[in-house]
């Protein structure tokens, strides 16, 4: 042992000397440039430490004197070399190096456990008072793992060591976890020292540690450890844990009402697991008004996850008070889908609530009313229904469209006429009028004895608009509905001088199912010199399925509008009709549109003919990728095994969506065949996609191979 290292063991964990000997001019230079006082300065000589260690991998003594420089700064950066010369700055002294040990320790740190040899070599185990020590053991806690355990846990139980060392231990302890640091971390629970308790409690919870409810439960009666004991309760899945921890719902430290909801919240999706989420249920649901006051205070937490768990407690406390409370956060997606939880569980206990927050409504939280009266279960105060009529009108986009989802969801017939009026709205708004007003139709439709949608067609009237919004939008509602006896006035409306409106009309007629004129029609648009009408004719002409549109839509496959052709053959595949085959197989060989060859590959995997089977498997070697997509999902009903053997050539693919494409079709053929190239495949995958679902389709295929040797 050097003489150096005498004097370390025998004065304690303390720096060894300047340690600048045997250190490179560069890296040295670096090292003292920890002590800048800029922060981006001292950031970049950090990266120029890694970097130069990583490019020009000094020899052993060199990273030796490296390491040992940083430890001595982690140890007194004053009495290290970053300072050497400088020691008597005033701003040097005033700052005490406390930015240079940041740096020291950072790269410390990121070399992991290279540098972990001599920290364990510097660390003088009989030292239990110096700061140098405990400073050695946080990094320890970072860097170290299993096999430096039992070096924390000599200074965890040592009694007579510094309270602050025996903190970092356990916090160090935490960070390593495992078993046997579990172990300690838990008989530390039983120290004099609050502090401690407390150090442990928090270590416990960092090493993910569930402990024993009887050994957490004293630790609830001493103010200090009772935010922790709380904490660490929740992970417990024991059902004991529930009685002690709904009292703390009304202790008076914030703290440790938000460890309670917190804990309460994950115990019950623990102990549901178990179908004993009734044990969390029923103890809330006898809670004083003073416990759902405090849980209801926590739903405007700064942390997220208490606010969230705060909001399930009120629901599962029926605290219909709490919808006040959620309103102002509910631009939190999270939270948002909580409170509409919230005010179903709550029922019609919620009408009342949310009407008592109509005076105090701050203009902001409108939308948010709405989207909460939206989601009311039963029968809506007509208050709140007059409420979110007004915000029909609003000039702000955002809060209309929530009025008129929330209409979609409760709204009845005196919804019906404001609704109409808001499909002349341009825009999304008008859109979501019409959705709504065909919804509410529905509802009145299905509440009438023997159907029908009277009160609609009062609405409509028998003259409609020929142009605009209101147009548009009524063709929708129309459409949604089904109404056949509104399609001469949408054929009228395929005449219309409003692009817009001739396209909505035609969407429509798609989807009034039976036989009526608007086939006819449709037809005829397939001649609209606007290519988004012909488009929208082609794709209700595929959902209408007439045979009498077969000839057109052929027609419509030669339109130079790739946009309408891929809408022609995407029709003739809906309608499935055999005369069609020879027109697709003549537009995959001859289109220049991927988009519409796509669709024709669509239509030839339903023919199982053997020149489609060669056709599709010539495909396979397209440089156009979407094709060999295409093509290997056309395979899919081909039963011939030298389907499976091209699909099996696709496995090797350099892209990994045709990859997951190929391996997708094989499990879904359910060729046993191909389990031996499907394994051999998912060895080789880099792809985690891909290697799913390669192991989706060897299990169904073991599973099909199974079941075919079963006797």
């Amino acid at each position: 042992m050097s003489s150096e290292r005498q004097a370390t063991s025998k004065g304690g964990t303390r720096v060894s000397g300047r340690g600048s000997a045997g250190l490179p001019p560069r890296l040295l230079d670096c090292i003292r440039r920890f002590g800048d006082e800029g922060w981006r300065e001292r950031k970049q000589a950090v990266e120029e430490v890694l970097m130069v260690l990583a490019t020009e991998q000094p020899d052993g003594p060199t990273f030796a004197a490296l390491i040992d420089t940083l430890i001595d700064g982690v140890i007194d950066p004053l009495a290290s070399a970053i300072y050497e010369g400088r020691e008597n700055e005033a701003k040097v002294i005033a700052g005490g190096g406390v930015s240079a040990r940041a740096a020291c320790q950072d790269v410390l740190v990121q070399l992991g456990r290279a540098s972990l040899p001599k920290i364990l070599e510097r660390l003088d185990p009989e030292d239990n008072q110096s700061t140098g020590t405990r400073l050695m053991v946080d990094m320890i806690g970072q860097i170290g793992g299993e096999a430096e355990i039992a070096l924390l846990v000599r200074f965890l139980r040592d009694t007579e060591a510094d309270e602050n060392l025996r903190a970092s231990t356990a916090a160090s302890l935490g960070e390593i976890g495992g078993p046997r640091a579990v172990e300690a971390l838990e008989e530390l629970l039983g120290d004099r020292s609050e502090m401690l308790q407390l150090y442990a409690l928090d270590a416990l919870r960092s090493a993910g540690a569930s402990v024993a409810v009887e050994r957490l439960a004293p630790l609830l009666e001493r103010a200090v450890t009772r935010k922790g004991a709380a904490a660490l309760l929740g992970v417990t899945e024991s059902p004991e844990a529930v009685g002690l921890l709904v009292p703390c719902l009304k202790d008076d430290m914030r703290g440790v009402r938000a460890a309670a909801v917190e804990g309460l919240a994950r115990l019950r999706v623990a102990l549901g697991q178990q179908d004993q989420a009734a044990v969390v249920d029923d103890a809330l649901a006898s809670v004083d008004d003073e416990t759902k006051t405090r849980i209801r205070e926590l739903i405007s937490h700064r942390e997220r996850e208490v606010s969230i768990a705060a909001i399930a407690l009120a629901g599962l406390a029926m605290d219909a008070g709490a919808v006040a409370a959620v309103l102002p956060r509910m631009e939190d997606p999270m939270v948002y889908e909580r409170a509409l939880a919230l005010v179903e569980r709550l029922g019609s206990a919620a009408n009342d609530s949310l009407v008592e927050v109509l005076d105090g409504l701050e203009v902001p939280s409108r939308e948010a009313l709405y989207r909460l009266i939206g989601a009311l279960p039963g029968r809506v105060d007509p208050r709140l229904i007059n409420l979110v009529l007004e915000g029909l009108d609003d000039p702000l986009e955002s809060v209309a469209a929530a009025a008129c989802d929330a209409l979609n969801k409760v709204g009845g017939r005196s919804a019906m006429a404001p609704l109409y009026r808001a499909c002349g709205r341009e825009g999304p708004i008008g859109e979501h009028a019409a959705e709504a007003l065909a919804s509410i139709a529905t509802r009145m439709s299905e509440q009438r004895p023997g159907g029908g949608h009277d009160d609609l067609r009062l609405l409509l009237g028998g003259s409609w608009p020929q142009s605009g919004a209101l147009a548009r939008n009524l063709c929708r509602v129309v459409g949604r509905l089904g109404m056949v006896d509104f399609v001469p006035p949408m054929v009228s409306m395929l005449g219309s001088s409003d692009v817009g409106v001739r396209v909505a009309a035609a969407l429509a007629l798609g989807q009034v199912p039976g036989e009526h004129e608007g086939v006819g029609a449709l037809c005829f648009a397939l001649a609209d010199e606007d290519p988004q009408v012909r488009a929208a004719s082609c794709r209700s002409l595929g959902q209408l399925g007439d045979t009498q549109s077969i000839q057109p839509l052929l027609a419509a496959t030669s339109d130079p509008v790739p946009l309408v052709r891929a809408a022609a053959v995407q029709a003739l595949v809906m309608i499935d009709n055999p005369i069609t085959m020879a027109r697709m197989r003549e537009i995959i060989l001859d289109d220049n549109s991927t988009n519409v060859v796509v669709h024709a590959i669509a239509g030839l995997g339903r023919s199982n003919q053997n020149q489609d089977l060669t056709l599709l498997m010539s495909l396979c070697a397209s440089q156009d990728h979407e094709v060999v997509k295409a093509a290997a999902r056309g395979l899919k009903h081909y039963s011939a095994h030298r389907a499976t053997a091209a699909l099996l050539g696709l496995l090797s693919h350099e892209r990994w969506d045709v990859r997951w494409a190929a391996a997708e079709v094989l499990s879904e053929r359910g060729d046993v065949t191909a389990l031996g190239p499907l394994n051999r495949a998912r060895k080789f995958e880099q792809d985690a996609l891909v290697r799913q679902v390669l192991g989706q389709a060897i299990e169904r295929l073991d599973g099909l191979a199974a079941e075919n040797e079963a006797p």
